[in-house]
């Protein structure tokens, strides 16, 4: 699995640019300014430098000369940018917390020459920082917190490149293990966040299983990225149980201490251990033991206690949360393995990543960092939700019984109507899509097979979907006149979320000739009808694009579609998804102290701006995927087969209140088949129109007609009715609050002009 695309930073990817923009700051600023080193390492060209551009490594031991070499520069004096003081600032912290961290929790388990490297890089970046003082800019000097933390020069791209040395030691492998679960810690933030926010109902469910699982995708990359180095230290399972047991020492007790003999843990380590993910551990490596005796693990519900989502973790012993803890998983995780094996044959059409590491581990018997980073979660999850684990299958029922209803409707709605933009081929993808849910959701399929392969015990209807909302929400996500005046919310969502050029071609027209044009150009005409050049040309132009369509709308979903959808399908972030991410969402979302969203919100008809290429932090990343996924539920949740019958319904109104006018003016035969039904606007329109015809589009008017506004009319009255009796509003009032839980609240902003 490729490791983290380049436009986002994991917190040891930062170190490395910092230390190498530290390194090509003072190199390029010494030898500017006269500074000769005959001890740099070239280390030649770089392989994916330019042609003819040098890199060189610069000696740690060399910095401190050229800093101080800088500092008594007099004529003239150098000033340090703000940038590089942040960077030096930075780059310090970290190293002092690990430093902290590993004297304490290590000790004596790094060898003494690597423990000097680490003490002396330390030092020397203090010094640097003490010596360069005087010679920062005022504004850092004022502010010691400024809000970028980019390179302070960017080399031409004929200068040679000076990166920063690294130590190829322990204890630099611990340290980047420490910025390693720094980042899965604040990963786990974000996650947390998503499903508190689920549960106060200010996030979607769909939101919070994605922001999940790329979380756990995350975690995967940056473990990948880091394999190199932790498979010095043999892997970084073993680095995680170093790292565990150094932390045991330091708090002056051991491992393997128990408070009583049938302890599974140390308990008085429970604060620390946890938050390095270490009670999960010790679960899922107690049960790949157990499993690779008993090839078909079966857990019987009750046996190391019953779990009581009322009752109130935080009140909880460090034992009774350990306990707890147990239970959850291990009963869950022979629920996963039968899962795993019913879905072999038939891939199931939703890759939850929590399932697919555990199909791993229960191949290869190993437990690996990110299935512990994702049990951990699906803890967390639990830990949050507590009773309420539940509503994320009952939404999940809701809603697919909610889309298999309407899907079926839609197709005995227009199984008489035959239209060639339209094929069959459409239908049978419906009812296919149709079958899909019913075999995998409503069907319980674990339940099906447990006889077949003579489980001793029959789980629970739907319990793995029912303890598993982070699943569930994966699935969830499969799944100019007075007239203006009045209220007709569905319609208008729909022009909000489509944008209205994609039904007006530009402005929305208020007058007759122009809602004909408009007319025109939606159901296939060309735009050249509308120049000037071609008023007198003959015929009606056809566009090579044919009729106009909807927009694919949930832009960052559609990112993440393959990947949840298609077992084939990438599993790690790429950069080009990062992008999409900033650059194709039509949401946007205001942020507090805190970076949480206070209100998600889109403008419509605002033009997309264009987003330079940037980096993120990992948490920074995850929690604006959450952010905006929350906003993009609405754009695919709307029920445009409603809307689509809803409009068909009016047309047909439409037609049987004017016809006998429609007859007059064009004859019996403008309207022979019902799928010649949308035909009727154009006809509508062009009675109060000064065209004849519509070229081949529509029939030409009688002889004699005269332009009139009683048709118009007419239909206005059909419009007005159907609005007055609230059907204008029967989605986004009706349908989407009670089947899918999704409230919309209209904001109207007075022109102050």
């Amino acid at each position: 699995m490729p490791g983290l695309p380049k436009n986002l930073l994991s917190t040891y990817r930062k170190y490395e640019n910092h230390t190498n923009s530290i390194a090509q700051w003072l190199t390029t600023t010494a030898k500017a300014r006269g500074y000769s080193s005959p001890k740099s390492k070239g280390v030649g060209k770089s392989a994916k430098a330019p042609q003819g551009k040098q890199t060189y490594t610069i000696p740690v031991k060399e910095w401190m000369p050229m800093a101080s070499f800088i500092a008594g520069l007099i004529e003239p004096p150098v000033i340090v940018p703000v940038e590089l003081a942040t960077l030096l600032d930075i780059t310090i912290s970290l190293r002092q917390s690990f430093s902290e961290d590993s004297t304490k929790f290590l000790g004596d388990s790094f060898d003494q020459d690597s423990s000097d490297r680490h003490a002396f890089f330390l030092d020397i970046l203090k010094n640097i920082r003490n010596i360069s003082s005087p010679l920062m800019s005022e504004a850092h000097a004022a502010t010691r917190k400024p809000n970028t933390t980019s390179a302070p020069d960017t080399p031409s791209t004929s200068a040679p490149t000076y990166y920063a040395e690294r130590p190829n030691d322990i204890e630099e492998d611990f340290f980047v293990f420490h910025l390693l679960l720094h980042d899965l810690s604040r990963l786990r933030t974000e996650v947390s966040k998503a499903w508190a926010g689920y549960k106060k109902g200010g996030y979607d469910l769909i939101a919070a299983s994605i922001t999940t699982n790329t979380a756990v995708d995350l975690a995967r990359s940056m473990v990948e990225d880091l394999k190199s180095v932790f498979t010095r230290r043999g892997g970084a399972i073993r680095m995680l149980q170093i790292w565990y047991a150094s932390a045991c020492i330091a708090e002056g007790t051991t491992e393997a201490h128990k408070q009583r003999p049938t302890d599974d843990m140390n308990f008085a380590m429970f604060k620390t251990a946890d938050a390095m993910f270490w009670p999960a551990y010790t679960i899922l490596n107690a049960f790949s033991r157990m499993h690779n005796v008993n090839p078909h693990p079966e857990m019987k519900c009750g046996f190391y206690g019953t779990y009581n989502p009322a009752s109130n973790r935080d009140r909880k012993s460090a034992r009774d949360k350990f306990t707890e803890d147990k239970i959850l998983l291990l009963e869950m995780l022979p629920e996963f393995y039968f899962y795993c094996h019913a879905t072999k044959p038939n891939s199931s059409p939703v890759e939850n990543v929590f399932a697919c590491l555990l199909q791993t581990m229960f191949e290869t018997k190993e437990v690996h960092l990110p299935l512990v980073f994702a049990a951990t979660l699906f803890l967390d999850i639990h830990h949050t939700l507590r009773a309420e684990v539940d509503y994320g299958f009952k939404r999940l029922i809701d809603a697919t019984h909610f889309i298999v209803g309407d899907i079926r409707g839609e197709l005995e709605f227009h199984k008489d109507i035959k239209t060639e933009t339209w094929p069959k081929q459409n239908d049978d993808v419906m009812q296919q899509f149709v079958d899909t849910i019913e075999f995998w959701v409503h069907e319980d399929q674990q339940r099906k097979l447990a006889p077949r392969i003579k489980r001793l015990h029959t789980p629970e209807p739907f319990h793995l979907y029912r303890k598993h909302p982070w699943s569930c929400g994966l699935w969830s996500a499969v799944d100019g006149d007075k007239t203006q005046d009045l209220l007709r919310k569905d319609f208008n969502i729909v022009i909000g979320l489509q944008e209205p050029q994609t039904f007006f071609s530009g402005e929305a027209p208020t007058i007759s000739d122009k809602c004909l044009k408009r007319f025109a150009l939606a159901i296939g005409a060309s735009a050249a009808n509308l120049a000037k050049s071609t008023r007198t040309k003959r015929g009606l132009v056809h566009s090579k694009k044919g009729p106009k369509r909807l927009r694919e709308l949930g832009a960052i979903m559609q990112a993440f579609k393959s990947r949840i959808c298609d077992a084939n399908g990438p599993k790690d972030v790429r950069a080009e998804d990062v992008q999409k991410v900033l650059e194709n969402s039509s949401w946007q979302c205001e942020l507090d102290d805190s970076d949480n969203a206070q209100q998600i919100f889109k403008d419509i008809g605002d033009t997309p701006k264009k987003v330079p290429a940037i980096q993120l932090s990992i948490s920074k990343c995850v929690g604006l995927i959450r952010n905006l996924l929350h906003g993009e539920v609405i754009e695919i949740a709307f029920d445009y087969f409603r809307l689509h019958q809803q409009c068909w319904r009016l047309l047909r109104i439409v037609n049987y209140h004017v016809r006998e006018d429609l007859i007059r003016i064009y004859g019996p035969e403008y309207m022979q088949k019902e799928s010649e039904l949308p035909f009727i606007v154009g006809y509508v329109l062009m009675t109060a129109s000064r065209s004849q015809e519509l070229g081949e589009l529509l029939i030409a008017k009688q002889p004699g007609v005269q332009i009139t506004r009683k048709v118009q009319e007419g239909a206005r009255y059909v419009v007005e009715g159907l609005i007055a009796s609230g059907a204008g509003g029967l989605i986004v009032e009706q349908i989407l609050p009670r089947a899918l839980y999704l409230h919309i609240e209209f904001e109207v902003e007075e022109d102050i002009n």
